[in-house]
Parts: structure tokens; C-alpha cells; sequence
């Protein structure tokens, strides 16, 4: 049976107004999140704090992997420091089973590789799991290796697979790094950037008409050093390395800017006076730290292209001088 509204009270009124705009409030709440939810696995644009999160992960796993292996080589270089001749010499089977160890130890690395790229072994686990026990084997198996060499070199073949092994294990850490670098999403700065650049020329270009040809030929300047595709690993390394420097050094040459007063001070010669304000200088930085963040990604995106064509010959030169090593050893 419907109720009769004119027999409710003012009270009872406004608690049923009050409940459906409650009821309002919490499905809006669900749709904008079935709205993100749908631009996250639409794979659009994702939400700010969600990039940021990402991006933090792995600059810290990035940061956690070189100061672990910073800590191993400091350790094995004191180790070297306060080595004896005498130690090991009479432990032979200890030596030989810490070479087969550590040998077993960088074979297992190769079982990373297949599962990335096998169909048949995405089902063996997370992939970050073994990522992870890549990065633990790829600092542990060397370091045993070392202390199975007792710090010296008695052989051509043991010499060129331990220079193989340490360019690997040092081009890891590099490579590791250089992935943290570039493993983010850029589609929240090209949004935020067209929205700087409409900005850019509403606000600091048209209003400053007589010295926009100056504002532009700094900017298009910064952009062509920044966004020209690397030569070779070291043009690609040298961008990476100073292009926040270089947006810094066109950020205080446009604030320099000035532009002549209309008007005399008190002596009675024309003064010049400061091209932007707070506003426009506000801008201009947002500007070319979007600008700076994309062309950082690009030089670092080319070095670790270059990385993986450098990284891999050294993988199966290791492999190779690793299994001559230990047929040398057997046979003879």
C-alpha cells in the first residue's frame, strides 16, 4: 500500500530527502570508480598517484638491487685485501664444490630467460618471482665464484670467462637500472603536456608578442637537443645525463628575459624590467619539466636498447668459456 506523503511530518520529509541524496552520493562514488577501473584495464590513461606508486616501485627495487651489490663487492674487495696464499690451499674438494655450485648457479640464470619467452613456462610462477631470484643468483653465483678462484688467474680459459662473468654481472646492474628508467607510462605527461602548451602560448607567448621569437627559438633549441635519436651509447648516455642540467640553464636564460618599460625611472632613462611574473614562470618550469621527463625517458629508452644488442653476446660468451673451463678442468 503507498504511503500517504502528506501524512509524514517536516521531519520525516527531509530524513527521506536526506536518505536518497545519500543514496545519490554513493552511486556516483561507484560509477567514477567503475571509470577508473574500466580506464585501467582499457589500458588509458591511468590516474596520477597510480603512475607515481608504479614508478616509485621501481626506482626503490632498482635502488635495493645496486645497493645490494653494492655491499657484496665491498665485501669481496676486503675479503681480496685480507687474503692469504694459505687459505683454501689444502681444501680442494671445498674449492671444486664451490665452483660446481656457483657453475649450476649462473645455468639456472638461463631458466629466467626461457620462462619469459617460452609459451609452454607461463604457467612455471610469477614472473616477478623469478625475476627476483634472477636478481638474487645473478649476485650470489659470482660472488661464490670468486672465492672459488681464491682471487687469482691460472688459467686463459678460467681468465676469459671470469672477465665474461664480471662484464655480465656488471651490465645486469646497469641494465636493471636503465630498466627502472624507462618502464613507466608517459601518457599522463603527453596529456599534461598539450594542456602546458595551450597554456604556454596563452599566457607567456602571445602576451609578450615582441619577444615570443626569442622564447620559441630557446624552447625549439632545447627540444632538438633533447628528442635527437642517439648516434651511439655514449651521444645516448650524455643526454640522459644532462638534460635536466640543459632545461635548467633554458629555464634561467628565458626568466633573464626583459623587455623595455614604456615609462622612465627618475633619472630619466628608460629601465627594462623582468619578462615573466610568478604566473608565467610557474608555467614555464611545469613546461620544461614535462618536456625534461619525456626526453629523459627517450635517451634512457635508447640506451636500453642499446644495452640488451651489448648484454647478450657477453651471456653465451660466458656460457661458452664456462663450459671450456670445465671440460679443462676435468681432462686435465
Amino acid at each position: 500500500m503507498a504511503t500517504d506523503q502528506s501524512s509524514k511530518s517536516p521531519i520525516e520529509n527531509i530524513a527521506d530527502a536526506e536518505s536518497i541524496e545519500a543514496d545519490r552520493a554513493r552511486r556516483e562514488d561507484v560509477r567514477q570508480k567503475v571509470k577508473v577501473a574500466r580506464e585501467i584495464l582499457s589500458d588509458k590513461t591511468l590516474p596520477e598517484s597510480i603512475l607515481e606508486t608504479h614508478n616509485e616501485r621501481f626506482g626503490r627495487e632498482a635502488h635495493f638491487v645496486i645497493t645490494i651489490f653494492s655491499l657484496v663487492v665491498g665485501a669481496l674487495l676486503l675479503t681480496w685485501y685480507l687474503w692469504e696464499d694459505s687459505y683454501l690451499q689444502n681444501e680442494e674438494d671445498l674449492v671444486y664444490n664451490l665452483g660446481l655450485i656457483g657453475g649450476i648457479m649462473m645455468l639456472l640464470q638461463f631458466i629466467y630467460s626461457a620462462r619469459k619467452r617460452s609459451a609452454k613456462m607461463r604457467r612455471w610462477g610469477n614472473l616477478k618471482l623469478w625475476f627476483g631470484l634472477h636478481t638474487v643468483i645473478g649476485i650470489s653465483a659470482p660472488a661464490i665464484i670468486v672465492i672459488h678462484s681464491r682471487f687469482e688467474l691460472a688459467s686463459i680459459n678460467g681468465t676469459v670467462a671470469f672477465i665474461a662473468m664480471l662484464v655480465v654481472v656488471f651490465s645486469g646492474i646497469i641494465g636493471r637500472y636503465l630498466y627502472s628508467q624507462v618502464n613507466f607510462d608517459l601518457s599522463n605527461s603527453r596529456i599534461k603536456l598539450t594542456r602546458l602548451h595551450k597554456d604556454m602560448h596563452a599566457n607567456v607567448i602571445r602576451p609578450n608578442a615582441g619577444l615570443a621569437s626569442d622564447i620559441e627559438k630557446h624552447l625549439k633549441g632545447f627540444m632538438i637537443a633533447a628528442f635527437a635519436t642517439p648516434g651511439n651509447i655514449i651521444q645516448a648516455a650524455m643526454v640522459a645525463a644532462s638534460v635536466d642540467l640543459r632545461a635548467k640553464y633554458i629555464y634561467f636564460q628565458l626568466c633573464q628575459l626583459k623587455v623595455p618599460q614604456a615609462t622612465t625611472g627618475q633619472s630619466g632613462v628608460s629601465q627594462n624590467v623582468n619578462l615573466f611574473g610568478h604566473e608565467e614562470k610557474k608555467i614555464l618550469k611545469e613546461y620544461l619539466g614535462v618536456l625534461s621527463k619525456m626526453a629523459h625517458y627517450n635517451a634512457y629508452k635508447q640506451l636500453f636498447a642499446l644495452w640488451r644488442i651489448g648484454h647478450v653476446p657477453f651471456i653465451y660468451l660466458l656460457l661458452a668459456t664456462g663450459l671450456a673451463h670445465v671440460l679443462a678442468v676435468h681432462m686435465y
